[in-house]
């Protein structure tokens, strides 16, 4: 039982460390995927221009008399 228990944090172990692998080579060799820092700008990019959207919809109702 111990041995099972022992290979199945093994399996674990090696699975997570070539998760780690193959996104830092899909990242870093062949620019295939965005580094995270990226991916955290290309989102804070929308929500800014969400919040930007919203606010000239509304000056655009405020000029046409829309409340």
């Amino acid at each position: 039982m111990f041995f099972f228990t022992l290979f199945r944090s093994w399996r674990e172990d090696a699975f997570k460390t070539f998760q780690l692998n193959l996104m830092e080579f899909l990242q870093d060799e062949t620019r295939d995927l965005p580094a995270s820092a990226e991916v955290e700008m290309f989102y804070e990019k929308i929500s800014k221009l969400e919040l930007d959207t919203k606010r000239l919809e509304e000056k655009l109702n405020q000029l046409h008399g829309h409340s």
